[in-house]
């Protein structure tokens, strides 16, 4: 039969956005009032369609619309396209069922990307000014996909080439390079890929991001879709509905909202302890979610579909191939196994490092934020991250340093995301939202402090809600060069 999700709980300090739509929901001619358990759909704003005949024929490719099957896609259909009325577009050729909304559980409780003004703005702004001169002068694409191929190239060239290394001498020094190889796939490959963002093409972002994650570190890229694009970027820091919260407990309390455990205390210092972990930690992660479960806690992988499977499959075997099969056989099981764990264990070290100053720093805090821009997805995304240094760091992170600009557009190419910092400050700055930043060439250094701060802040019991918030408050004025408000 159709599967179809559980009723998600919404939290009870938050209320449903009352933002006027910017858009009319589209009439769509086909309509049918019963769901095929054969056919496959998704909810957007309260008009459950029909996808089974548009999946293939997706632009961003099946693999995305995949993620859409069987709950309510809103917020993930509207924050990873730059331009809304393409959505509109495509949504009244696609049939509707009428009568089964509940089918889907209670309407979507978040903010809605598309009820945010300042996101309208600011999609605005980034189309005229940079998309569309972009699209004139070099022929990308007006949605904002594409034009990496320089980047993905030099990615590449650096794990083949750091491969090769690991092939002819598998050293600690050599297990480091591969490494850090796979770091730089994570970021710069795999993640815009799978973000659709990569190129213009929906089967080669599949095939990159496939490649990146899957062959090139050992992560599914199936796990990491629904984890990172249908929980993290939709509900960036919620205690309960982003897994990179929920599911670090309990070994880490991110949010003055979870149970505070004794050894918390010391979070700040073993932290970086269980950096190196997170390669294997992948490896049983991946099978108990993927074959085992056919989902990660609190999202169901409803639209999987065998292709995947098939492809999770060889892509594990081609992982461990590579990289432990061929220098075993070259030079010895023995002497192969330790460069290879210290090939996991650096890249995962670093991968970690690059992720977590994103988002846990004590001005990020949902229970810090204002009523106003709890109501608002835009100014919530904003709020909850925190970017860093420059474009020198984005080419070398894929972007990912540049976290309030990728989770504003995550659709869009890694590239563009130097040219949004400008847009997105000024326009932060006449709504007064506040911008966090840790900009120039050292900027990873103190916003890597301010998180391990924030991690002994979350280990001690007086990290309550209103606590934090004030000592949030007396610092923000202390921190005018590196916010806007």
């Amino acid at each position: 039969g159709v599967a179809m999700p559980a009723p998600r709980k919404s939290p009870s300090r938050r209320r449903a956005s009352t933002a006027s739509a910017p858009v009319d929901v589209p009439a769509a001619t086909p309509m049918t009032t019963t769901l095929d358990p054969s056919r496959k759909y998704t909810r957007i704003r309260g008009v459950v369609y029909d996808v089974t005949d548009f999946e293939q024929k997706h632009p961003g490719g099946a693999q995305l619309l995949s993620l859409c099957v069987g709950r309510d896609a809103t917020i993930l259909i509207e924050s990873h396209h730059l331009r809304p009325e393409i959505v509109q577009k495509y949504l009244k050729t696609l049939p509707r069922v009428e009568g089964q909304n509940e089918a889907f559980g209670p309407e979507e409780a978040f903010p809605k990307p598309l009820d945010s003004a300042l996101y309208r703005k600011i999609q605005a702004r980034v189309r005229e000014e940079i998309v569309e001169p972009l699209k004139a002068s070099h022929g990308r694409t007006p949605s904002g996909r594409g034009g990496c191929v320089f980047d993905a190239a030099v990615v590449v060239a650096f794990f083949i080439g750091a491969l090769a290394r690991f092939w002819y001498k598998p050293d600690a020094l050599s297990g480091c390079v591969l490494g850090l190889a796979g770091y730089w796939s994570g970021t710069g490959l795999q993640h815009t890929a799978n973000h659709g963002g990569l190129t213009k093409s929906g089967f080669w972002n599949q095939f990159w991001g496939w490649l990146g994650n899957d062959v090139f570190i050992g992560k599914s890229s199936i796990e990491w879709r629904y984890h990172h694009m249908v929980s993290h970027h939709s509900y960036c820091n919620d205690a309960e509905l982003d897994q990179d919260v929920y599911t670090a407990l309990p070994l880490l309390r991110l949010d003055p909202s979870q149970e505070l455990k004794w050894f918390h205390r010391y979070q700040a210092f073993y932290a970086p302890l269980m950096w190196p972990f997170l390669w294997l930690a992948a490896q049983t992660g991946d099978f108990q979610n993927i074959v085992v479960d056919k989902a990660s806690p609190g999202v169901s992988y409803i639209g999987l579909k065998q292709s995947e499977l098939a492809l999770y499959w060889i892509g594990k075997a081609l992982h461990f191939g590579l990289l432990l099969g061929v220098p075993a056989y070259l030079h010895g099981f023995s002497t192969a196994i330790g460069p290879f764990l210290m090939y996991g264990a650096f890249g995962s070290f670093v991968l970690c490092w690059f992720f977590i100053v994103s988002h846990n720093l004590d001005a990020l805090t949902p229970a810090n934020l204002s009523a106003k821009t709890k109501q608002d997805w835009g100014a919530w995304q904003i709020e909850t991250s925190a970017s860093w240094g420059n474009a020198f760091w984005s080419f070398f992170s894929g972007g990912l340093n540049l976290q309030i600009e990728h989770h504003l557009f995550p659709g869009c190419a890694h590239n563009l995301y130097p040219k949004m910092v400008p847009i997105i400050k000024d326009e932060c700055a006449k709504a007064g939202v506040t911008y966090t930043a840790f900009e120039g060439y050292t900027g990873l250094l103190p916003i890597t402090m301010t998180m391990f701060k924030y991690l002994h802040n979350m280990g001690r019991p007086t990290s309550s809600p209103k606590r934090t918030a004030r000592r949030a408050a007396s610092k923000k004025t202390s921190r005018k060069s590196t916010a806007v408000k």
